[in-house]
């Protein structure tokens, strides 16, 4: 995601489901979203773990704050990703509940906007997210995974764990970057020794594959 970055909780990183809720522009005339207030009632009917995400339109005063955040976390929500703004960020971190956003403010909720629809399709921070979508996020910011490839991610990331585990223990062997990282064609073998038995190529053994 675009432009949403940590505001509550110490980095650590969150995963879960996405549970999703779309704001749009208030009108004298809509005084809520078809179903009632629909940000009320997704924070009430949180399942533990999940993540909820609100398209905010990049727009407007904040959309969640210390109360709501706290029926969240009763209810076992694991974190709130907005592209809009929240308040009552240093309440929410002593509670334990982890915020990314857009921004902050002081002011209330936002009467420019109304809770919409939730569990639907949504954009926030430039990105499409599904209902069930997985959402991972730490101090460095926000990604979404697709559900439907959520198995082949985790594989990849596996395997792109242990390459990194690989390069890091050459780097620390007194290999030079242009050695360990990123890893050349030609110690790809060594990457898939390592991963069987955790053994190190030789420098003599580096050298006669580079050559």
């Amino acid at each position: 995601m675009r432009g949403v970055s940590l505001r509550s909780g110490d980095g650590s990183p969150v995963v879960g489901p996405a549970r999703t809720l779309q704001f749009l522009p208030s009108r004298s005339d809509v005084a809520a979203g078809p179903n009632g207030n629909a940000r009320m009632t997704l924070i009430d009917e949180a399942r533990a773990g999940d993540i909820l995400v609100f398209d905010a339109m990049a727009y407007g005063g904040p959309v969640f704050g210390d109360m709501v955040g706290l029926r969240a976390l009763q209810t076992g929500a694991a974190a709130l990703v907005t592209d809009g703004m929240v308040r009552d960020t240093a309440a929410l971190t002593a509670m334990g509940f982890t915020v990314y956003a857009g921004g902050t403010s002081p002011a209330l909720i936002a009467p420019t906007m109304v809770p919409w629809a939730a569990d639907i399709a949504i954009a926030c921070g430039g990105v499409l997210v599904v209902p069930g979508d997985w959402i991972l996020a730490d101090a460095d910011g926000v990604m979404v995974l697709p559900a439907a490839l959520l198995d082949e991610l985790v594989t990849r990331a596996q395997e792109l764990e242990s390459e990194e585990a690989f390069c890091a223990a050459l780097l620390r062997s007194g290999q030079p970057l242009r050695v360990a990282y990123p890893l050349p064609a030609p110690l790809r073998p060594f990457l898939t020794r390592y991963r069987a038995d955790g053994h190190l190529p030789s420098a003599e053994e580096i050298r006669a594959a580079l050559l």
